[in-house]
């Protein structure tokens, strides 16, 4: 640690089931609600809202992404901490599975108007399915 900036992050990731990842990591991009936000060792401290999409991490050269489905990041100098509705890392991810669940969602969505109280619940699930597709076809 050299002029008192941590060289590495200390990342947590975890859901009301289980803790996905803990690593000491370079870098981490997460979905923020209004974007993509990376963070690097020394990150100014804040909280932070995340919606459904990927978050990446990266350890030396190489990089690891997973799905998340909202959630909450704190963010200090040296650690982030995740806490997820749901994650789920590439090797956990069915792609016929998440085709399905994204045909049901295109299905459902379509008889919805924008103020139907299930709208928001099927945006996200359509939402939480493309995500895994994009994370399935990047491996």
């Amino acid at each position: 640690m050299a002029d008192g900036i941590p060289s590495k992050l200390r990342l947590v990731v975890v859901t009301r089931e289980r803790k996905i990842v803990e690593a000491d990591v370079d870098e981490v991009i997460l979905p923020a609600f209004d974007g993509e936000m990376g963070v690097l060792p020394g990150h100014t401290p804040l909280l932070a809202t995340l919606r459904v999409g990927i978050m990446r991490y990266r350890e030396g050269g190489k990089t690891t992404s997973l799905v998340l489905s909202w959630g909450f990041a704190e963010v200090l100098p040296d650690r982030v901490i995740v806490m997820a509705e749901t994650a789920k890392l590439p090797a956990e991810i069915d792609e016929a599975a998440a085709q399905a669940m994204l045909r049901d969602a295109e299905r459902e969505i379509a008889d919805l108007s924008s103020h139907d109280p299930q709208f928001a619940a099927v945006e996200a699930r359509l939402e939480e399915s493309v995500a895994m597709i994009n994370l399935h076809r990047e491996r």
